[in-house]
């Protein structure tokens, strides 16, 4: 039988399949391509949202409608994370502009006084006082610097507590001897109430959180007044300390700010002002590696400061 016809036909046949699974081929990855494409537009959009966040943006926020349900949640994390960066970046922000403040006004002292003591000839007791002061401005700077790098060392977690049982009362009440002479300078009653309760605790720093809430109290507190410490343990597993005068009351809009490093309340900045801001910053830190809490609350009759800390 002649097969040419039939071999020609096939021939053809298998050149038109070629062709076919060529174009389909093609197809498939054409389709392929704009199907990738569409589905990470959103993330490319985002990404592009994301690379255009500069520093001076970070109140920006991602809108987590206009993203497929599978980019939500990634958004709504982003977003949290430019929020704790810009409370951050403004803490430090404020922070910088803070230390510079406190570092210029001793210095801007130190700088004053020597220049009027060099302006002319002193006699020796003169340039003793000089040397007095000079001394009061340079011994506050050494302690605002101690201060700043303890709170450095706890920030990078260098600061590990020695856990000892240690008696509550006692140890109030030998606060209050050590502050008896600045109280009764001040016409302050120093009053202890509450639970005899012992507890695992670093007691210097311990010692050191509540001598920073008795200090700021007694410079708070009117003259003839008292300043009540309570010692009661609400739960088997813990115990709370307060720390109550009667100074006038902390603006709401402060409250959540009085353990900011640097921040006070009055606004006025005086070299007169003692401390230099960072007493209950420190208290503050000493508290949570305790795995304590504080707290305040203020109204127009009391302030309270409140330590929460497991037994």
């Amino acid at each position: 039988m002649d097969m040419s016809f039939h071999k020609q036909f096939l021939d053809k046949f298998t050149v038109k399949m070629w062709l076919m699974m060529f174009a389909i081929g093609i197809i498939t990855i054409g389709a392929t391509w704009l199907g990738i494409y569409q589905g990470h537009r959103p993330l490319k959009m985002l990404s592009r949202q994301i690379r255009n966040i500069q520093t001076h943006q970070l109140d920006e926020r991602l809108n987590p409608t206009l993203l497929p349900i599978e980019l939500r949640n990634l958004a709504i994390s982003f977003n949290q994370m430019l929020q704790h960066l810009e409370e951050d970046f403004e803490r430090l922000s404020n922070f910088s502009a803070d230390i510079a403040h406190e570092l210029r006004t001793p210095l801007t002292n130190i700088i004053t006084q020597t220049q009027v003591g060099l302006a002319q000839t002193r006699s020796l007791d003169e340039c003793r006082e000089l040397l007095y002061s000079n001394l009061e401005e340079h011994e506050r700077l050494a302690k605002m610097v101690s201060e700043m790098l303890w709170l450095a060392q706890s920030d990078n977690n260098l600061i590990k507590p020695i856990f000892k049982v240690i008696d509550l009362n006692n140890e109030i009440s030998e606060l209050f001897e050590f502050f008896d002479a600045l109280a009764t300078e001040h016409q302050i009653n120093l009053t202890l109430e509450g639970d005899n309760v012992s507890i695992h605790a670093d007691r210097e720093l311990l010692r050191r959180a509540f001598s920073n809430l008795l200090s700021n109290a007694i410079r708070h507190t009117p003259s003839g007044s008292t300043i009540q410490v309570t010692i009661s343990q609400p739960e088997k597993n813990c115990v709370e300390i307060e720390f109550i005068n009667s100074g006038e009351q902390i603006p709401s809009h402060h409250i959540k700010r009085v353990f900011d490093r640097f921040y006070r309340v009055v606004p006025s900045r005086s070299s007169d002002s003692e401390g230099a801001g960072l007493g209950l910053a420190i208290t503050k830190v000493i508290i949570e590696a305790h795995n304590g809490q504080i707290t305040v609350f203020s109204d127009s009759a009391h302030t309270v400061f409140r330590v929460r800390m497991p037994v």
